[in-house]
């Protein structure tokens, strides 16, 4: 059993927890989440961290066997959903498919949606510790249809057309990377900082919930997206907070816990 506690906890199950206490099994299951009050509690074997516990998060977008992708190869329609044009001809290159998958672990990523998979990448996703939602053209309307994929350093006409720099109350967002041509990093918490610069009033509590729950629904993860009983949600680590303004500075950092 593992007892982790943080300057707040994000467990995208109702307000922000304040020195709370995130309790795991062996298995890293959710055992319990404790409300102290935001008092510190000295238990034995506690681990506390400066910072905000989040759980692991889901990219609801990636492609990676196109480690070749070009920006010629993604256009817009007038309803701002981004089609591709692939070839079925398309090579892939497996290590490629696993250094898109390293970065995946590295930047704290429990589950993505990859597009366009080749059968070839199976036994790479299986050996991960990501679970993978392979979608194919002839079953994407597996995905919800009113999610929107945020992949900001693809265009950054995608944020433009998506948000027009407002909010809609009435649709589901998700965030999604890319592939290691169109990215530095597939990390959704780059994504996350990015999008937290464009739009300086989203607050932490919105972007979680946005990199981690909404994409769990929209894949239906079941068990991922938030600190609750039962559940395997990860555990990643947010330093360099703005308190004050709960939301990500340029100098956050992520460190993956679990």
């Amino acid at each position: 059993m593992r007892k982790i506690s943080a300057s707040y906890i994000i467990s995208n199950v109702g307000n922000p927890i304040k020195n709370g206490i995130l309790i795991l099994n062996d298995d890293n299951s959710v055992a319990d989440l404790i409300d102290t009050n935001g008092i510190v509690k000295e238990i034995q074997d506690l681990e506390f961290y400066s910072g905000v516990l989040v759980p692991g998060f889901v990219d609801v977008f990636t492609l990676l066997s196109w480690s070749d992708l070009n920006a010629d190869q993604l256009k817009f329609t007038d309803s701002s959903e981004l089609k591709l044009q692939v070839s079925s001809d398309h090579s892939v290159d497996l290590s490629s498919v696993q250094r898109g998958i390293n970065h995946l672990e590295a930047f704290g990523t429990k589950a993505a949606a990859d597009f366009f998979p080749s059968h070839l990448s199976l036994p790479i996703k299986i050996n991960s510790k990501v679970s993978f939602k392979d979608i194919h053209k002839d079953n994407l309307d597996e995905m919800i249809c009113d999610s929107a994929y945020i992949s900001p350093e693809i265009s950054y006409s995608i944020l433009g057309r998506l948000f027009d720099c407002n909010i809609s109350k009435n649709k589901t967002y998700c965030i999604g990377t890319g592939s290691l041509s169109t990215h530095q990093k597939l990390s959704v918490f780059e994504e996350l900082k990015h999008l937290q610069s464009l739009i300086p009033n989203l607050n932490l509590l919105l972007l979680i919930e946005w990199g981690c729950l909404n994409g769990a629904k929209a894949l239906r993860f079941d068990n991922l997206g938030s600190f609750e009983q039962g559940k395997y949600p990860g555990v990643n680590l947010i330093t360099n907070v703005d308190y004050e303004n709960f939301c990500l500075k340029p100098e956050s950092n992520l460190k993956v816990l679990i």
